[in-house]
């Protein structure tokens, strides 16, 4: 039996992990996008005219153009006119449903789904910092 050199051996060994990395990724991705769409949020996201994508680390060159919370747990959030996020929070955020105005913790243009959190203003004297989870690019409905 002939064996192969070093070098290639190792080439063979770090494709076989990035292939079966790949393939981890896509699966997680898949169930993730499978549990939201059997759960009630997505019913919720589906009635304002949304579908959920596949999750995203991270939102660059984001202006706050509008928000709607859905529930204590997620909300949508317009980069611009045309482009919806849905933002699943880590844990219950109560004020989120009557808040007036939101704000959002990030790094300059960036909101990361592993830092930031969004902040919810309750007067007097302080606000909710809700973590954020998940944040999934929504799709318009064809009607």
């Amino acid at each position: 039996m002939t064996r192969l050199p070093a070098p290639l051996t190792l080439a063979v060994l770090a494709m076989a992990c990035f292939l079966m990395t790949g393939c981890a990724a896509i699966q997680q991705a898949s169930a993730e996008r499978d549990k939201l769409e059997n759960e009630p949020l997505s019913q919720a996201v589906r009635s304002l005219g949304y579908v959920p994508q596949a999750p995203v680390e991270q939102v660059t060159d984001w202006n706050l153009y509008n928000w709607q919370a859905i529930d204590q747990h997620a909300l949508i959030i317009w980069v611009d006119a045309f482009h919806p996020y849905l933002f699943t929070l880590r844990e219950l955020c109560p004020a989120l449903e009557f808040a007036q105005t939101i704000g959002v913790s990030n790094t300059g243009s960036i909101i990361d789904a592993n830092f930031d959190a969004i902040e919810v203003p309750n007067p007097p004297g302080g606000g909710e910092s809700c973590y954020i989870d998940k944040i999934y690019p929504l799709e318009k409905v064809a009607k």
